[in-house]
């Protein structure tokens, strides 16, 4: 892979964007980022323990560095860019631990549209497949709200009072 030469960027001049400018301008920086996001995480896949990879990491672990400098320098411009109008990103609100919940309530969900009722809209189910497949969605629950409950626990044991 070729050296990239780092240039600094001159500094902007000129008027400023109108306010729906500027949240355009917030809000298309931030997705950027998100993208970028999604780059790290298809460049760490193949460490990821899922069982359903989407993507064959056929990167060497240079080439994913030089890649991972790349981001940190398109983050940096994000950022000048910003600056130019004033703007900053905003700082996180969502806490981690309510996201978690709240995807641990979707994966509830899912499980439970394993359940035969939910799969006869597929089709009739073969001889003995109902109960193999209400046992598959306990089994899956009991898992998963394991994981719920421990997240509980250890938010509760950290709340003053609790």
């Amino acid at each position: 892979m070729a050296e990239i030469r780092r240039e600094t960027t001159p500094a902007r001049e000129g008027g400023r964007l109108n306010e729906a400018q500027r949240r355009r301008l917030s809000v298309t920086c931030e997705y950027i980022d998100r993208l970028l996001g999604d780059v790290e995480e298809i460049l760490l896949e193949d460490f990821s323990l899922s069982p359903f990879p989407r993507h064959v990491v056929d990167l060497t672990a240079e080439q994913r560095r030089k890649l991972d400098e790349h981001i940190g320098r398109v983050r940096e411009q994000l950022l000048r860019t910003l600056a130019w109008q004033g703007l900053k990103p905003e700082p996180a609100e969502i806490p981690a631990s309510r996201a978690v919940l709240t995807h641990l309530n979707f994966i509830d969900i899912a499980i439970e549209e394993l359940r035969p009722r939910y799969m006869r809209g597929s089709g009739a189910l073969a001889e003995g497949v109902a109960e193999e497949l209400n046992r598959a969605a306990d089994e899956l629950r009991a898992v998963a709200q394991g994981m719920e409950q421990y997240l509980r626990r250890e938010l509760a044991a950290r709340t003053p009072g609790s």
